[in-house]
């Protein structure tokens, strides 16, 4: 599905993700003593992180040897024994509620760029399918199952298949071709994601066939160096850096790469899961890279299912190329009418809607994922 864009850019971004390897946190970047990093930009201090994240956090801190329980992990992060951190300061990028500790294996994608300096950026490998998933929040112990299997099984399966770098540009591609919005949706994208890699073994293929959004950590990534280098080549109003912490909602700017400016976060609208009721986290996940990219909620026209599940739920206006407005590039190899990538600040008082797409969470970090929803943008 496509719909012509009058306004589409013409400058073109020169960026060609790939993924490169596959190492634990602490190989990539070099973390002070104690520290944990979350989605979105720094709490103003740590009782202020609401349930999800705290819960999360306390596991994590146990499964690094931090603390000895979870009752001590809660207790040191709110001494500030062990810190909280966001992790795009790092250049890294994690989902939702999940917490990234030293060891947690991810992977890493990078830009040697056109001329210019080498760009990587760095996201956890997806921690599996709900509830037990540390990213709902919940605080299941079931959770570092999950993320044993990441570093025992799936990890070095993948360091040893991964021969050579594989190019996202194409799993973009494809899933925008096959109805994904890269955020919402990512089931053709996986699919792709899926033929490139080669074979790694009965138990990695296996939490990849339950893991149905392992990609999604992947293409968080891309969009990070796709940020990155949009804010090298488009000046001082574009978006570098954007995410929610369930309190507020963050962005750093190419002017300002190392300044948080924050708004509180909006509620994610959208449908709900089960007849039930819960009180919904207000924004959370720097999954917002890949909306502040150009794609998810900007590109929700792409996926007819997505435009069913949000009718009459979401403005119209994400059904039209106008969603785009406010992004600044075309990229010569994602060659889909009206689509855009970079989000350029300079434009976005007249663009009809902007928000991020995003899984709406319990708030109270008991129930994990109960929908799904587009967060406006905070403005003002």
């Amino acid at each position: 599905m496509s719909i012509a864009n009058t306004s589409a850019p013409a400058e073109t971004l020169k960026v060609w993700p790939r993924l490169l390897r596959v190492e634990s946190l602490r190989d990539f970047a070099n973390l002070p003593e104690r520290t944990l990093l979350h989605a979105g930009p720094p709490f103003a201090a740590p009782e202020h992180a609401p349930a999800p994240i705290l819960q999360s956090a306390a596991l994590v801190a146990v499964a690094e040897g931090m603390a000895a329980d979870v009752a001590s992990a809660r207790a040191a992060i709110a001494a500030g024994d062990i810190a909280l951190a966001p992790a795009q300061d790092y250049g890294v990028v994690v989902p939702l509620a999940f917490i990234a500790g030293p060891s947690v294996p991810g992977l890493v994608v990078g830009d040697a760029g056109a001329g210019g300096d080498a760009v990587e950026r760095f996201s956890p490998l997806n921690d599996g399918p709900p509830p037990a998933a540390l990213r709902f929040g919940t605080g299941s112990a079931d959770g570092l199952t999950h993320l044993a299997a990441m570093g025992d099984v799936v990890a070095p399966a993948l360091r040893s298949a991964l021969a050579a770098p594989i190019d996202v540009v194409p799993l973009m591609a494809a899933g925008l071709a096959g109805g994904d919005d890269l955020h919402g949706r990512v089931a053709s994208a996986q699919s792709a994601m899926r033929e490139a890699l080669p074979p790694l073994g009965a138990e990695a293929e296996a939490y990849l066939d339950a893991a149905g959004q392992f990609v999604l950590n992947l293409l968080m990534a891309a969009a990070a160096v796709i940020l990155a280098r949009a804010g090298e080549q488009g000046g001082a109003d574009m978006v570098i850096a954007a995410g929610g912490n369930g309190v507020d909602f963050g962005y750093k700017t190419a002017a300002a790469p190392d300044r948080w400016v924050t708004r509180p976060a909006t509620i994610p609208e959208g449908p709900r899961f089960g007849p039930d009721k819960h009180e919904t986290l207000p924004a959370i996940g720097d999954s917002a890279v890949l909306d502040v990219a150009g794609f998810g909620a900007a590109a929700l026209r792409f996926s007819p299912e997505l435009v069913t599940a949000y009718r009459g739920l979401a403005d119209p206006a994400y059904e039209t190329a106008s969603a785009h407005a406010p992004f600044r590039f075309a990229h010569p190899d994602l060659p889909f009418e009206g689509l855009a990538l970079g989000l350029d600040l300079a434009r976005i008082a007249d663009a009809p809607v902007l928000g991020v797409q995003l899984a709406a969470l319990d708030a109270h970090g008991e129930k994990g994922i109960i929908g799904r929803g587009i967060a406006p943008w905070p403005r003002g």
